[in-house]
């Protein structure tokens, strides 16, 4: 009589489908939009970041004959090249040429609270490695410095440090450029001791002034690919030099949770 046309529920139903199917494909193209537009942004900022980074005036220092200058470098420090940081410096593993050669860049920190201490290291380190050649010491190549950047430039061992062979499951892992496990036995673990040794005997001994370096442990214990060991890092060594002469000389220095024993013979 009054002429109703009867609910279809199967129409409501469709039209709260599509309305959710709706509100889904909104969401994902917000979602796509958002991604997209910080992807952008952070890659804005990145190559910034590296233009000014190579717009620096840069000072380059070499110790070693080189094939290779400040704008191989620059352009490597980024995440993609980083491989570690330590306390006083972040560092990168940058190929510098066609050839496959590959370097370690270690960038020291730039913090102003303490900029006056690491300007300080980084000095310390440059004059301390530029003067020694040593078969199990580490060797320094260059090192590049700006106003607000200092890179130091090192030789690029194959094998890493010790500290990854010694804390990888049952001391095994892959070698570069190898197929087969090489395990750490007890034959490379002797020749690595004995080679530390030596270079820290030629540090103590045989160096003028003669250096410490109170840093030592497994991971600053560079091995190249045959696994002879290189000591590295010397952002906290020292010179041996007659009382009074270098006020640092009584300064607690290492890495944290590790100190130096000779610390606790005499603080000043």
């Amino acid at each position: 009589v009054l002429n109703i046309k009867p609910c279809n529920p199967k129409s409501q139903d469709r039209k709260r489908l599509s309305t959710q199917h709706l509100a889904m494909i909104i969401s994902a193209s917000i979602a796509v939009l958002l991604l997209t537009l910080s992807s952008v942004f952070f890659g804005i900022i990145r190559r910034n970041c590296g233009k000014e980074e190579v717009d620096l005036k840069w000072e380059l220092t070499t110790f070693q004959r080189l094939n290779f200058t400040e704008s191989n470098i620059l352009p490597g420090l980024t995440d993609h090249y980083l491989i570690g940081s330590g306390g006083s410096g972040i560092v990168y593993r940058v190929p510098v040429n066609d050839q496959g050669d590959i370097v370690a860049v270690k960038r020291i920190r730039n913090n102003r609270k303490v900029e006056h201490r690491l300007e300080h290291e980084f000095l310390s380190e440059v004059k301390i490695l530029s003067s020694i050649q040593h078969a199990n010491i580490v060797k320094l190549l260059c090192c590049i410095s700006s106003e607000s950047s200092k890179l130091l430039v090192y030789e690029c061992l194959s094998n890493k440090s010790l500290d990854q062979w010694l804390h990888r499951k049952n001391t095994m892992v892959s070698a570069p450029h190898s197929t087969p496990q090489i395990m750490l036995d007890w034959p490379k673990r002797l020749k690595i001791a004995i080679g530390a040794a030596r270079g820290l005997c030629y540090m103590h001994h045989d160096c003028l002034p003669s250096i410490i370096n109170r840093d030592i442990k497994s991971s600053n214990i560079l091995l190249d690919s045959d696994f002879n060991p290189k000591i590295a890092d010397f952002g906290l060594a020292k010179f041996l030099v007659k009382q009074g002469e270098l006020a640092t000389m009584s300064a607690i220095v290492g890495t944290f949770g590790y100190i130096a024993p000779e610390n606790l013979w005499k603080i000043r």
